[in-house]
This record gives structure tokens, C-alpha cells and sequence, in this order.
């Protein structure tokens, strides 16, 4: 009988696993949801609600720990796996000043933490919370390298303005893409607010990984796993415009609202998420009333294992009113009683699944399968355009860990996109498909490399076929903890986008006929950057120098041969170079009491055929943010020079952009209150586009309740 059980016995043991817990080490508390990896493994795991983590199965030997989480110095441990009576480790994470870039998964792929030679910019969840923000879109301008030109999003210069159609950055949600199917703009309604972990921000044409769209960078929002047991957020808020009495148009009180709801529970062996908002406004100018729904799902199997796999759903349905121009220089807020009323509206559905079937201290495989389905329907006075979209995507990657110097990802994607609409000719069909590889390698301690590429074909009907061909190599040195030194060589592509190739329509006045010749634009860029940090980590700074030349640029010109006067069509129509200098700097003033943060961006760009320089850019762009008293007390300043050139209205009144907010926060039976007064100084301005107004001073208070 002895005999028999001894194999039992020892069949039953547990193999050597790395188990510890993470806890705050100024206040003792656990730390739930960190990052767990080991360095040049797949293996990776997050701390349960009481901090704890296991990591199994690995085989003898040292390994290095590296455990991540926001507001917190990464921390790395040289470890043995250990037997299953050992006492579990115990790590502790110190509190920074500020929030850094720290871990980040975009640059890329996730195939091993930091040392990115390109730059990065992270906004973290709580920042997200501290700024007492309705959307991303109120937060980013305040990342380095980030601008805003009327409402959309711009880095380094990439981009200027669009009107919706197309965007130079590519906006994903946990790595799946999120620009719609027809305009291929990004949507930021669609995106989370109250479970963001963090916002990724790569800079520069970053396509060798992520495909079209990446070319003027690429925004991951990452969103917190639900691990922290069952648990509620009530966030409410209203607000309301202070429009300056001699440009008043309105006899009611304009405002805005909103009221969030979350709630996170385990539900057998799933860890779930899920959320309902409503928001509205009247907007601070005629005609910009909006009303939204967002309904969002999130799922995560096997959470606190190496291999989990995540589904989630996102649903938006809004309606919004559309302000194309102002009525005159003497009524800028209101709207020519032609357009009064002109709205439309949008629906998008996102279902998405992370999945790594395959994980193991040698490879790593994961699948991201995606289906997307939009639809926009236009109430103007002279449009009743309409769209539906609908795009099934996966891409499949493959990580190949040596143990040596050398991380392997190979990789493919594959998306077809349907389209219905009435006001594209013809309705097309298109086909995206991709392969990409990339070497990252150790060549010492201190200096790490990446070399890659990426082969895409984009196929529409009735038109010819792109293909596009996107290398990149970059090195990072490392002398100390303290510093690190980057450098690197690109190539970005974006494919036209459905609306730009097929739009035949008349909007506010204006003749669109399709271009069937319009083809991808691209660009090549290079990188010499720095990141620094004092003792203490009282002061922090990164620059980088950087340029970049675009090739092909896809822009409105006048339609050849036609005869009506005001006809237009998208065209490659510039080749153009913008170089320039990106700057942040984090200085703990008093710490725990006082920090201050800011950002400048130096543009220098120019259209290489006029030498003009580029529409919508700004030369000097600075943004500001004092912080006080655990940021019971913020203030915040955005400052740009004014553009040099524009599109429509050259001739218009033009000057710098200037304006501060004011935010206060505070907890009332633990309920946390928060009150922001935007455009303090009641600046008025125009929001980078001709006679479009930028907003009028608001207030705003916002309350939350966690249970």
C-alpha cells in the first residue's frame, strides 16, 4: 500500500511557483490590480484585492521580478521559484511625487517592459479622476506631445484638421482599434472613463506594429481588470455655461449633465464589469446640443493567471447638432438660421476578445478578434446623407522568448470592412491584410535594440490596390536607473479612408466628388531623446528631438475639371517635413505638498512644394498643471502661438490661445466632491478653425460615491 501511495504523494505536490504580495510600503495596504512579470518571459500575472500573486509553473533557476502600478516606482527582485510551504514574498512599492511613464505595453507589443526607443507619454486613471474630466478628450491635451485643433486629436504636428475624415492616430481600447469604418476618425464617446488604468501615448509614425493610421502615433486606453471583489461607482455631475453677456443668443441657462454608473462583481470563475452613462448639453454656442448613451461590458477569465482572457463590448448612440460656422465676427456663438436645427446621429458597436491560448516561459501567443458596426444618419437642411459600416478584424501574434538576447514577435492581421451608404460612389468593399516581425535584443545591461517590419496591402473595390512596406530600428541606452538615452528610425502609412475616396455630396454649400486615383500617404521619422530623473525622484524630464517628412499627404483641394466653382475632392496633394522639439518636466516643489508639471512643444513645420508652413500648427505649444496639497487644489494653463496659416479664411483675425482652469477637490462623508471652473479668465478665441468659437467660461461640479 506504501508503495503505491508514495507516487500519489508526490504527483500531488505543487510545481516550484513564485507567490508574494504587494502592499503600499507607506501604508501597509495591498495593492490590487498591479502589473507581476517576470523579465524575458511571458509570464505575468495581477494581485488580487488583498495584493496577492502566484506565478507558476517555472523551472529552477533566478528570474527577475518587476512589479508595476500606477502612482507607484516600478520595483524589480531577483527571485528563486520556490516550494509551496515557503512563505510568500513580500514587496513593497514606494509612492511617487507624480505620475511618469513606468510600465507600458503599446511601443511595443507587450513583449517585455520599458525600454522603448521611442517616446512615450502615460496618463493614468487617477490623473484622469484628479481632473475631474467628462471625456479623454478634456485630459489629453495635457500628455506631452498631445495638441487639440477644434476637437481633434493631433501629436507632434501630424495632423491638422479634418473635419472628422481620417485621423493620423490610431486609437485602440486595449489593443483593439476604434476608428470608425467609414471615416476612420476617432470617436470619444465610444471610450471609457471611470475604469481607464491608463492611457497609452507612442509618438511618431509607429506603424511597423500597428498597421495604417499609426502615422502620426498611436493612444492605447487601457482599462483596469475588475479584481477588487464586488464593487460600485455613482458619478453624477452638472455644469453650466457662462456665456459673456454681449455674445448671449440664449434667454435659458445652458448646461450640461451627466450620471455614471459601474458596478465590478466576480461571477463564478469571471471577473465582471459593467457600465451605463448618460450625459447631455446644450453646448456654450447655437446649435451644439448633444445627448449620449454608452453602455459598456467587460469580462476577464482566469484574471490572476498568466493566460486571461478578456471580452468586452462598448455600445454609444448619440445625437448632435452640428455647428459648422459662425453667423459673423459680431456673433460668433451663434450659427446662420440656414443651419439652425442641422443634427445628426451616430451609433457604434465594438465586441472585442483578447485571448492567449497559448502561454508558456518560452512563447507566448495571443488573438485579438473584433467586430465593429457603425451607423450615421445626417438631419441637415440640405443632406440627409447616411452610412452604415460594418468591420470583422483579428490579428494573431506570436512571442518567441530565447532566454538569451533575443524576444521574437511575429504577427498578422486581417480585416474586411462592408459599407453601406447613399452618399459614397460607389459603395465599396474593402480588404485589409498585414504581416509583421520585430527582434528585440539585449545587447548589454545597458543598451537594448529593436529593429522590425511590416508588410500591408489595402484593397477597396474599384480602385487599385496600396501596399505599403514600414520598417523601424531604434536603441535605448541605459548608464544608470536614472537616466536613459533613445534613439530611432521609422516609416508610418495611413490608408485614405472610405469617406475620403468615395464621398460624392453636397455639405453646407460644398460640391465632394470621389477621387478613385487618391492613395495612402506616409511619412519617415527619426528620434534622439533623453529621460532623467534626480534622487528622490523630486524632478523628472524627458526631451526629445525629433523629424519626420511625410510624403503624399492627403488633403482638400478644388476637383479638377469641373465646372462648378466650389467642388472639392480629398487629393495627395503636399510633401512635407515638420521637425521640432518635446519637452516635459515634473518637479516635486514641496513634496507631497506642492508639484508642478509642463509640457512644450516647438513645432517647425513645412509644405516643401509652397514653403508655406503647415495649416493648423502652431509653433509654440505649452500647457501647465500646479498642483497642490495632494492635488486638493489644481491649475491648469494651455498656451498656443497662433496658427500662421489656414484653410478656408486666411483673411480672418487670428491671435495666441490662452486659458486657465480651476479645480477643487474635496471628500464629504465619503463622497468626493469636485468643482472646476474652465476658461477661468473668460478668454474669448477661436478654437484653431476659422469662425469656430473656442468655449466660454463653464462651471462645473462632480460628485462620486464608491460602495
Amino acid at each position: 500500500m506504501g508503495a503505491l501511495l508514495l507516487p500519489a504523494s508526490l504527483g500531488a505536490q505543487e510545481p516550484p511557483a513564485i507567490r508574494g504580495i504587494v502592499i503600499n510600503g507607506e501604508t501597509g495596504d495591498p495593492v490590487a490590480g498591479a502589473s507581476v512579470l517576470i523579465r524575458a518571459t511571458p509570464l505575468r500575472a495581477s494581485t488580487a484585492e488583498d495584493g496577492s500573486f502566484a506565478i507558476t509553473p517555472l523551472a529552477a533557476g533566478t528570474y527577475t521580478l518587476v512589479v508595476a502600478a500606477d502612482g507607484f516606482r516600478t520595483a524589480e527582485r531577483s527571485i528563486q521559484p520556490m516550494a509551496a510551504e515557503d512563505p510568500p514574498i513580500r514587496i513593497e512599492l514606494e509612492r511617487r511625487l507624480f505620475e511618469v511613464p513606468g510600465l507600458t505595453v503599446t511601443a511595443n507589443r507587450g513583449t517585455r517592459p520599458g525600454d522603448a526607443p521611442t517616446s512615450v507619454a502615460v496618463v493614468s486613471g487617477d490623473e484622469l479622476e484628479r481632473r475631474n474630466v467628462t471625456g479623454l478628450d478634456e485630459a489629453l491635451p495635457f500628455a506631452q506631445g498631445v495638441t487639440f485643433n477644434a476637437g481633434e486629436m493631433d501629436i507632434r504636428g501630424s495632423s491638422g484638421i479634418s473635419r472628422g475624415v481620417g485621423s493620423r492616430v490610431l486609437m485602440l481600447l486595449d489593443g483593439h482599434r476604434t476608428l470608425g469604418g467609414v471615416t476612420s476618425a476617432i470617436d470619444f464617446g465610444v471610450l471609457p472613463i471611470l475604469d481607464v488604468e491608463r492611457i497609452e501615448i507612442v509618438k511618431g509614425p509607429h506603424s511597423t506594429l500597428w498597421g495604417s493610421n499609426a502615422l502620426g502615433g498611436v493612444v492605447n486606453v487601457i482599462t483596469r481588470p475588475p479584481l477588487g471583489g464586488t464593487r460600485t461607482v455613482v458619478r453624477g455631475y452638472y455644469g453650466l455655461f457662462d456665456t459673456p453677456v454681449h455674445l448671449d443668443f440664449s434667454d435659458e441657462r445652458l448646461s450640461m449633465r451627466g450620471i455614471q454608473v459601474q458596478h465590478s462583481q466576480k461571477i463564478g470563475s469571471a471577473h465582471a464589469t459593467v457600465f451605463l452613462g448618460r450625459e447631455g448639453s446644450d453646448g456654450f454656442r447655437q446649435n451644439g446640443e448633444m445627448d449620449r448613451w454608452h453602455v459598456r461590458g467587460k469580462a476577464i477569465f482566469r484574471a490572476e493567471s498568466a493566460a486571461p482572457w478578456e471580452f468586452f463590448a462598448t455600445w454609444k448612440l448619440q445625437d448632435l447638432q452640428e455647428f459648422f460656422t459662425w453667423a459673423s465676427p459680431e456673433r460668433p456663438l451663434e450659427v446662420d438660421p440656414v443651419y439652425l436645427d442641422d443634427w445628426k446621429r451616430d451609433s457604434d458597436l465594438i465586441v472585442g476578445l483578447t485571448a492567449r491560448p497559448l502561454v508558456t516561459p518560452r512563447v507566448s501567443m495571443e488573438l485579438r478578434p473584433q467586430v465593429q458596426h457603425v451607423r450615421t444618419q445626417n438631419h441637415f437642411h440640405d443632406s440627409d446623407d447616411y452610412h452604415r459600416s460594418t468591420r470583422y478584424g483579428s490579428d494573431l501574434q506570436l512571442s518567441l522568448y530565447t532566454g538569451g538576447r533575443h524576444t521574437v514577435t511575429l504577427g498578422g492581421e486581417a480585416a474586411f470592412t462592408g459599407v453601406s451608404s447613399n452618399f459614397l460612389e460607389p459603395n465599396p468593399g474593402v480588404t485589409d491584410l498585414a504581416l509583421f516581425a520585430q527582434d528585440e535584443i539585449d545587447f548589454s545591461e545597458q543598451v537594448h535594440g529593436s529593429i522590425g517590419l511590416r508588410f500591408d496591402t489595402h484593397r477597396a473595390s474599384f480602385v487599385e490596390n496600396d501596399l505599403a512596406f514600414n520598417p523601424k530600428i531604434g536603441v535605448v541606452y541605459r548608464p544608470s536607473d536614472r537616466l536613459s538615452l533613445r534613439t530611432s528610425l521609422s516609416r508610418g502609412y495611413r490608408a485614405p479612408s472610405v469617406s475620403e475616396q468615395f464621398t460624392s455630396t453636397t455639405v453646407f454649400g460644398f460640391r465632394v466628388v470621389p477621387n478613385l486615383e487618391l492613395r495612402g500617404e506616409s511619412a519617415w521619422a527619426g528620434e534622439i531623446g533623453a529621460t532623467a530623473s534626480s534622487p528622490g525622484d523630486r524632478l523628472w524630464f524627458d526631451a526629445g528631438v525629433f523629424w519626420s517628412e511625410y510624403s503624399g499627404l492627403i488633403e482638400v483641394a478644388l476637383a479638377p475639371g469641373e465646372a462648378e466653382l466650389f467642388t472639392f475632392q480629398f487629393s495627395n496633394v503636399s510633401e512635407a517635413r515638420i521637425r521640432g522639439l518635446d519637452t516635459g518636466v515634473r518637479v516635486g516643489v514641496i513634496p507631497n505638498r506642492l508639484n508642478l508639471g509642463t509640457n512644450y512643444l516647438f513645432l517647425d513645420s513645412r509644405d516643401l512644394e509652397s514653403g508655406k508652413r503647415l495649416a493648423y500648427r502652431s509653433r509654440h505649444n505649452l500647457t501647465t498643471t500646479l498642483s497642490a496639497w495632494g492635488d486638493a487644489v489644481g491649475l491648469d494653463m494651455r498656451y498656443r502661438t497662433r496658427p500662421e496659416v489656414v484653410l478656408a479664411y486666411p483673411l480672418d483675425e487670428r491671435g495666441d490661445v490662452t486659458l486657465v482652469d480651476l479645480r477643487l477637490n474635496f471628500e464629504v462623508m465619503n463622497v468626493d466632491v469636485q468643482t472646476k471652473v474652465a476658461n477661468l479668465l473668460q478668454a474669448e478665441y477661436v478654437d484653431i478653425q476659422e469662425r469656430n468659437p473656442g468655449a466660454s467660461r463653464s462651471f462645473r461640479v462632480t460628485v462620486t460615491s464608491r460602495f
